[in-house]
């Protein structure tokens, strides 16, 4: 067999099994899913919790946005609580704070405020080409 034989088969089989892998496995956003672990906890005031988020059905390394609920219901966007490195937000943060938020990790800490509460900690991914957007919750309570 001569070289361009070799080329042309290789070719062939190449297109073919691409061909067969393509049709039934297409990406379906409604099947997106994103889960936060622990779920539902219960720390003291002032305490803190690693929370974990996992994305599944979702092609790629996706990353997540955190947030606290009740900040933005108490009328701010939450951003002012969220934080990097060792240096935490001034405030205010009446509903606790997240550390690792910004950087879109699957994985960060929330800390309690000083005062008991139920919160929600909230990991949201948007799909990029897509009007969808899904999350999951934790939900926290802080006991005095």
């Amino acid at each position: 067999m001569n070289l361009s034989r070799v080329l042309c088969v290789a070719l062939i089989v190449l297109l073919s099994s691409m061909a067969g892998c393509g049709g039934g496995n297409s990406f379906d956003p409604n099947k997106v899913t994103v889960t936060v672990s622990p779920s539902a906890v219960t720390i003291p005031a002032s305490g803190q919790v690693t929370l974990h988020a996992t994305v599944k059905g979702s092609p790629g390394n996706p990353g997540v946005v955190w947030f606290i609920t009740e900040l933005q219901t108490n009328g701010s966007s939450g951003a002012q609580c969220n934080w990097q490195g060792d240096t935490p937000p001034v405030g205010p943060c009446p509903d606790g704070t997240i550390q690792g938020a910004g950087a879109v990790s699957p994985t960060v800490t929330y800390l309690a405020p000083t005062t008991s509460g139920t919160f929600h900690v909230v990991a949201e991914y948007s799909l990029a080409f897509s009007t969808i957007v899904k999350d999951g919750t934790a939900v926290v309570t802080v006991s005095p």
